[in-house]
């Protein structure tokens, strides 16, 4: 057995690196992963930048990712099993913890930010994280699980009801599944506004109503699909503040805005415009165990298109302009790296 991998690792601000690192083991209650995806999102951007809180380098990122067991001492995980990865490191003591809220632990940590992630082709993490999956689902699309599951806790959260109308405003990779996702739960038209050409292009060829934020206002859309009123449920999963003022515009007297999109700067919220409607915002972090699991079912039963997110497949080599190509949008969904492309 070799005692070195190839990983991506992260140094500083604007500094990736391809280098061959110690191969981690699976200490007593952990499982050592071979990875066959890792998924590139915001805060992995954020932490390239430097603006992440918590990274610390030297760091391999990622907190999205799949692949096969290697080694276990725990007998249910075995060799060569398909698994995903849910990230979540709670503290199992804080309040939120005690109350049943560990996904919003007040010491929250995550596999790939508070500890080496899935850019690397080994990865060690705890049992409890690990979750098998069917051998007949391709990892490809099994490495979307993650974001789903933001997608599924967000429409969970919402007050959507059957039939009702409503707005995703962002179709990066967790806007494009929350859509879906608040189609599955029954919304009867969901309309989607993104900038990005190809994002609009996906989101197009799933079936959504989509509006090219760069020609046309997504509010007057969103008006003349209502006859004026807004919709009951605002999905912001962009983070931008031209996206954040949208959101207020958007829903109707009462509504709802699931604020998804983790803003990279302190934004400004119009709590007027809130307020004189009386308009709740409610702030999505992460996902419920059941969340996580209810992804992990959709995608096993192909509820979902996983496949035309996924734009970009890349080597561990690549991992940079990854990360540029997921800031830059334009061309690019969701991005995911092969380690077993070096």
């Amino acid at each position: 057995m070799t005692t070195t991998m190839q990983a991506s690792v992260w140094h500083g601000p604007h500094q990736v690196r391809l280098e061959s690192v110690p191969r981690p083991a699976a200490g007593p209650g952990q499982v050592l992963i071979q990875v066959a995806y890792a998924g590139i999102c915001g805060t992995d951007q954020m932490i390239y930048q430097g603006l992440h809180p918590r990274a610390r380098a030297p760091l391999i990122m990622s907190h999205e990712f799949v692949g096969t067991v290697v080694t276990s001492d725990d007998p249910q995980f075995q060799a060569g099993q398909p698994v995903a990865i849910n990230p979540l490191l709670s503290c199992g003591a804080c309040s939120a913890c005690r109350r049943g809220l560990a996904f919003i632990c007040e010491h929250l940590g995550l596999v790939g930010i508070d500890t080496d992630g899935g850019l690397a082709q080994f990865c060690s993490v705890p049992q409890h994280t690990v979750r098998p999956l069917p051998p007949g689902l391709p990892l490809v699309e099994a490495a979307l699980i993650e974001p789903l599951a933001v997608a599924v806790h967000a429409v969970h959260a919402s007050d959507l009801r059957v039939g009702d109308l409503t707005a995703v405003l962002g179709a990066g990779p967790v806007g494009i599944l929350t859509a879906q996702m608040a189609r599955l739960a029954g919304a009867r038209r969901v309309l989607v506004s993104e900038v990005s050409p190809k994002r609009l292009e996906i989101a197009q060829a799933l079936g959504l109503e989509t509006v090219d934020a760069t020609k046309d206002d997504p509010i007057r859309a969103i008006m003349e699909m209502t006859a004026g009123e807004g919709v009951p449920v605002v999905f912001e999963t962009a983070g931008v503040q031209t996206t954040l003022d949208q959101a207020t515009r958007a829903a109707r007297v009462q509504g709802q805005i699931l604020q998804v999109g983790m803003p990279k700067r302190v934004p400004q919220i119009d709590i007027t415009g809130l307020q004189f409607r009386e308009i709740s915002r409610k702030p999505i972090r992460v996902y419920r165990e059941a969340d996580f699991d209810l992804a992990g079912a959709l995608a096993a039963d192909h509820t979902l298109n996983l496949t035309l997110p996924v734009t970009h497949v890349l080597p561990l080599a690549e991992v940079e302009r990854g990360i540029l190509l997921a800031h830059e949008a334009s061309e690019a969904c969701k991005v995911l790296i092969s380690p077993e492309q070096v």
